[in-house]
């Protein structure tokens, strides 16, 4: 299985270099081939590789020049971790959004321009597919179908991660030209957009429920039903949750799924891919290049070395000594475990007194998910930090059975005593607040919680000042800070035509 995760990446980092690139290395391709744009995407394979290429930037919120992580970044913004770090100006722009002080000149963009960098390969896949090339056989017109279905499923994924944090987006499904400035439409209006897309992709039905082999993470259908949930409850739209919960029925029905005995086996090499896992965004450490130039390269992620404590001395033998200390998990999350739960010390990690440094916000807990181990990036072969072999699972089948519940499945209190079941406690009353609070156990260092507050409207509450250690957060989240600032140079690229979401100054 790690084999063939190594080809499907070793072909993202072969397709994506200059290919659906803009300025001058776009020129060198006539140079490089002798084709022109119109005559290379004419074939089954190129076109592959431009489906290929859009899959990429997946790979890129860890770290592409700055540290926006899937599932660090609001990890770190919800109220189960702190930012940490070396001190109070290392990653000082997270501490920012963890304070509701951001600016737009503070806030990051490397999760705005990714997103887009996505979006635009999507656009031209299917400006090629539909544009350039005639499938000329049943099977590549086949392949087309699914081409297509993954292209708007990956759009939809890089919009959403766009609306989640910036809300009032320029949206386009065909890429700008000329003074390459675009509409801005309301959050509403793009939910619905990306959405219809979903909609598309679900009614058309080309793609695989699941994938397995060398095909492993591909977009499937189920990757498609988890999105499109996501987004419905983050929406709180009632008008399509009944949707959404026959969706997440149909995955929890299709048998192919089941929770894996052993939650610690999960975060090991050995459980990618495993039974429970929907959804992953490979990563390897095998030849993999990444590197402090350009860390879009394909290769491992660096979120390993973010979350273990500075200056470890590898004193279990198991964690690397590589750590930069992000991402302090609060003793009020360790205590709110019970002491049966057997999810809380295979994501909590409290390393032996004196082995470390102590960093900024430290509290003596860390994240273990992810926390990278010792040979975990040996493979690598240019910086080793930034390349541990640990894939992100984005979407598990314990989220479908708490989505279910959730969304009012008649079976919900068979499903949230599933998941309470293999963490080894008792069953309680499948309500509401019993099933955000599952969440928070189940998913920690997951990058859910802070989603979850919002949407619930749980954040104006619990995303307060605290005194739980000194350099806790020193501001209160309401409902004007649920969109962030647009950077300041994506501002003034637009020559202003793009509007400030000015609500979040008030």
């Amino acid at each position: 299985m790690k084999i063939k995760k190594y080809i499907l990446l070793g072909s993202l980092a072969i397709m994506s270099t200059g290919i659906t690139s803009c300025g001058s290395d776009w020129l060198d391709i006539t140079n490089n081939t002798q084709d022109t744009v119109e005559d290379y995407y004419t074939t089954d394979d190129n076109i592959w590789q431009s489906v290929v290429a859009a899959y990429d930037p997946l790979h890129w919120f860890d770290y592409a020049n700055n540290y926006t992580g899937l599932n660090i970044y609001p990890e770190v913004l919800a109220d189960q971790c702190f930012p940490g770090g070396g001190d109070v100006n290392d990653m000082d722009q997270w501490k920012k959004v963890f304070n509701f002080v951001s600016t737009s000149t503070s806030v990051l963009s490397t999760n705005y321009s990714n997103a887009y960098s996505g979006v635009k390969r999507c656009n031209d896949a299917l400006h090629y597919m539909f544009d350039f090339w005639t499938p000329n056989t049943d099977l590549e017109l086949a392949h087309r179908n699914r081409y297509e279905s993954e292209a708007l499923a990956l759009r939809a994924f890089y919009y959403n991660q766009l609306w989640h944090w910036w809300g009032n987006i320029v949206y386009y499904d065909k890429n700008l030209s000329g003074d390459f400035l675009g509409t801005q439409y309301t959050a509403d209006e793009v939910y619905e957009f990306i959405i219809k897309d979903l909609e598309k992709v679900i009614a058309d039905n080309y793609l695989p429920e699941k994938c397995e082999g060398g095909e492993l993470g591909r977009v499937t259908k189920h990757f498609v039903y988890m999105l499109y949930t996501e987004i419905v409850m983050y929406q709180n739209d009632q008008s399509r949750k009944s949707k959404a919960l026959g969706y997440m029925e149909e995955i929890i029905n299709s048998g192919k799924y089941q929770l894996m005995n052993d939650f610690s086996a999960i975060w090991d090499v050995t459980g990618e891919w495993c039974s429970e896992s929907v959804f992953e965004i490979n990563y390897s450490d095998y030849l993999a290049n990444r590197n402090w130039s350009w860390g879009g390269t394909c290769g491992g992620t660096v979120v390993p070395c973010m979350i273990l404590p500075r200056g470890y001395s590898s004193a279990d033998g198991i964690h690397d000594n590589t750590g930069w200390g992000f991402a302090t998990v609060r003793k009020s999350t360790f205590d709110s475990y019970d002491a049966n739960d057997k999810r809380r010390d295979a994501s909590i990690w409290q390393p032996e007194e004196g082995s470390y440094q102590k960093g900024f916000q430290d509290t003596g807990y860390f994240l273990a998910k992810y926390a990278g181990k010792i040979g975990g990036n040996s493979g690598q072969i240019a910086d080793a930090v930034l390349n541990y072999n640990n894939n992100l699972r984005l979407y598990r089948f314990s989220e479908v059975l708490l989505n279910a519940a959730e969304l009012g499945s008649s079976n919900a209190q068979r499903y949230l005593d599933m998941v309470r079941s293999r963490a080894g406690l008792e069953s309680v009353p499948a309500t509401l607040d019993n099933i955000i609070q599952e969440r928070a156990w189940e998913f920690l260092g997951e990058g859910k919680r802070y989603w979850d507050l919002i949407r619930t409207g749980l954040a104006k509450d619990l995303l307060v000042k605290g005194n739980e250690i000194p350099d806790d957060r020193t501001g209160n989240y309401t409902d004007n800070k649920k969109y962030l600032p647009f950077p300041q140079d994506e501002i003034d690229m637009c020559h202003g035509t793009l509007k400030q979401n000015d609500q979040y100054f008030q």
